[in-house]
């Protein structure tokens, strides 16, 4: 299954769920914004990669950037429009793949952000770096790119390819990765009390298996300037600047 459809058919029903506690991590990562620095300094645009339900388009809607926001989730979008007509903040939507250039290339922002690990989503690592160079070539001179991601260099074996994510009283939510050389098979297993009644839920998508030297390097290969590299909120954040 692609990621697409098991987003539209499993995942994106229960996303927002399984983040937790919404308004603290965008608080939290609005904070992690200001503590790097990241604010407006040259046009003031800037484009959310994979925006989703908005957790990183507000914040950063919040601290004066004008902000593009694509995703190719009904559902989450849906829930980012909602969050926008609360706020009233400069957010435009695209509901599209990140790699179709042709939607953002005109845009040439001071900021690209594509956080929660949505660069592993991609075809391959010909198509992560290609994605890459599309950024640099858009970005103004001295702009930035934020990326989050796992590192997948440890290869989790028997037991430990069971990720118990979330659970409470109507949900659990249990994550199962399968590994091999380039690739991970991700498995989202949900059981959801339903009437009394659990029912279980599963579908599966194969993502690419980042690690932080590779996505390292090909930053460096392309132009950019790595700035920042540390852990914040269990992902891997790169900031760079072209």
């Amino acid at each position: 299954m692609t990621v697409k459809k098991h987003y539209e058919s499993h995942l994106g029903n229960f996303y927002t769920w399984m983040l937790g506690d919404w308004e603290k991590k965008s608080e939290e990562f609005k904070s992690f914004l200001i503590r790097q620095s990241v604010t407006p300094k040259l046009n003031q645009k800037a484009i959310d990669m994979g925006a989703g339900n908005g957790i990183q388009s507000i914040p950063l809607a919040e601290l004066g950037y004008h902000v593009t926001a694509i995703d190719f989730n009904p559902q989450l979008l849906n829930e980012l429009n909602q969050n926008i007509k609360k706020s009233d903040l400069p957010i435009q939507i695209i509901d599209g793949e990140i790699t179709n250039f042709a939607l953002w290339k005109d845009i040439n922002p001071e900021l690209i952000l594509c956080c929660g690990d949505t660069i592993s989503h991609l075809e391959s690592f010909e198509e992560i770096k290609e994605w890459m160079k599309q950024c640099y070539s858009s970005l103004l001179p001295g702009g930035k790119i934020i990326l989050s991601f796992r590192d997948y260099s440890k290869t989790l074996q028997d037991n430990e390819r069971f990720i118990p994510v979330k659970s409470d009283e109507n949900r659990i939510h249990t994550c199962i990765l399968d590994f091999s050389d380039k690739n991970i098979l991700v498995t989202d297993l949900l059981y959801e009390k339903i009437k009394g009644e659990w029912q279980m839920s599963v579908s599966s998508y194969r993502k690419v298996r980042t690690t932080l030297p590779i996505i390292q390097n090909y930053l460096k290969e392309i132009g950019f300037l790595i700035i920042v590299s540390e852990v914040f909120q269990r992902m891997n954040f790169i900031i760079a600047t072209k």
